[in-house]
């Protein structure tokens, strides 16, 4: 068994070592400018302090990050000669390194074995997240206004959470529109996609645009939008013509909702979306319970006192309701599975929480726009490093010994390694690098896997996989 675990992670290690080998990084740094003649400071040695030895470039004094980078590759530099290196070739250097990373083959590795596999060949988790950064950089990162915020950055993400892999990436201002990057991302689509998205990329438009190509959705309705069924007796004129305000008939939601009971799912078949009835669309009316309305109502008095949001006393009534609309046929996702799948979307917030608390992305001092700048495109490639290894160990450890990997626990013992990885690669060391990856994957295996919850769903149990656990007692849950 671990010479077959061995040698695949042979290969992987090989592709990996590929994207960050020493002429890789020679070759790009010369492309983007960030080397341009002969010097002791080169492309490796400034990837070596901003992916792999540090994650405190935005927050940490030069002079520490001086001494972080003598010690990593032996380069001796004073803290201005550092700051000066700090600007835009070094930003666009490290921003080409994470484009190619990301078209790498490295991604190219089995996708979970699940039940909607046969269906959905990606299942397209779209979210961002936004932390707050000095003042000082607001006329480049203008921030989103809520809790008084004037600077903040937005990271926007895409991912396939059947293989792990980036599917769009972007850093932007804090103000940005979310709608508008889900609209640019319709471009990267193709037929068999799942695609699940928060309300904040909600649009009639862009749900019909990945409907006319093949492409699966799932999403929750916001409720400024009707619904619709054909009216069964319309009206006409004298010409026989119908009369189009009879048509169609507006669902009432209120009038639905308090007919149901906590936890329970109702259909609606052969409904219409929007003013204009474009859309058609399966509608999934779930009754939240009422430990989940306590919390919603919860987040709601947050945003109305703390982001100067406003509700309606309809909005606040209907809170007790998720509706969702699709074009999955019921055949393949029944209505009691809709409320489970979209659920799926959680796992991104996963990840973000990740990022802040294991690469600090979202520690900043009062530095200047092309440090912060490096110390995002440094760390978003070290996440990369990290996600791309997890999701083959996961992969790995499912398919050899059907165990489910906690993505959080993996992500907390994989950035520990870095200080390994990063040696192997300076020797341009395959067989170390897969030596250590074997090591990191019995470790992954022992304290790896992930904690049941008592009458939890994990995303191995939404997504069908088949795989061997031991379910905690509601007491240790």
């Amino acid at each position: 068994m671990n010479s077959s675990i061995q040698q695949e992670l042979q290969l992987f290690s090989e592709e990996l070592c590929r994207q960050v080998s020493i002429p890789t990084l020679g070759q790009i740094a010369k492309e983007t400018g960030f080397v341009q003649r002969s010097s002791k400071y080169q492309g490796k040695d400034f990837v070596s302090l901003c992916v792999w030895m540090s994650k405190n470039i935005a927050s940490a004094s030069l002079t520490q990050l001086c001494g972080q980078l003598e010690a990593s590759t032996g380069v001796v530099m004073s803290p201005e000669g550092l700051n000066q290196r700090f600007n835009r070739s070094a930003v666009t250097f490290l921003q080409k390194l994470l484009v190619c990373f990301m078209k790498s083959k490295i991604h190219s590795s089995l996708a979970i074995s699940s039940t909607y596999l046969k269906y959905f060949e990606r299942i397209r988790i779209l979210d961002s997240t936004i932390f707050q950064i000095p003042s000082s950089l607001a006329s480049y990162y203008p921030g989103s206004g809520g809790c008084g915020q004037k600077a903040g950055v937005k990271i926007q993400l895409e991912y396939d959470l059947h293989s792990g892999k980036f599917l769009n990436l972007q850093v932007e201002p804090g103000k940005n529109n979310d709608k508008t990057f889900g609209t640019t991302c319709l471009d990267t689509l193709r037929p068999g996609d799942l695609c699940i998205r928060d309300l904040g990329y909600f649009s009639l438009e862009d749900l019909d645009q990945m409907d006319q190509r093949g492409v699966s959705y799932v999403s929750r309705l916001k409720l400024n939008n009707r619904i619709y069924l054909k009216n069964p007796e319309p009206k006409y004129f004298q010409d026989g013509t119908i009369k189009k305000q009879t048509e169609y008939l507006p669902l009432d939601l209120e009038e639905i909702m308090y007919r149901m009971q906590p936890g329970e799912t109702v259909e609606i078949q052969d409904t219409y979306i929007g003013k204009d009835k474009k859309l058609p669309a399966r509608v999934v009316l779930y009754r939240l319970t009422k430990a989940q309305v306590k919390k919603r109502r919860k987040d709601l008095a947050y945003k109305e006192k703390k982001k100067g949001v406003t509700y309606s006393e309809k909005s606040k009534r209907l809170t007790e309701m998720n509706v969702y609309i699709t074009n999955i046929p019921w055949e393949i996702v029944p209505k009691e599975q809709i409320h489970d799948l979209y659920s799926l979307r959680w796992q991104i917030e996963i990840v973000f929480k990740t990022w802040k608390s294991f690469f600090q992305i979202d520690r900043c001092k009062n530095v200047k726009r092309e440090r912060l700048e490096c110390h995002l495109y440094g760390q978003l490639i070290s996440i990369l490093i990290c996600s791309t290894t997890l999701f083959r160990m996961r992969e790995l450890l499912l398919r050899k010994k059907q165990k489910e990997l906690s993505e959080y626990k993996a992500f907390s013992i994989i950035q520990t390694y870095f200080p390994l990885f990063h040696q192997a690669i300076q020797q341009q060391n395959t067989q170390v690098y897969a030596k250590i990856l074997l090591r990191l994957f019995h470790l992954l295996e022992k304290n790896g896997r992930k904690s049941h919850r008592y009458e939890k769903k994990t995303v191995f149990d939404i997504l069908g996989v088949v795989y061997e656990y031991t379910m905690s007692s509601p007491k240790a849950a």
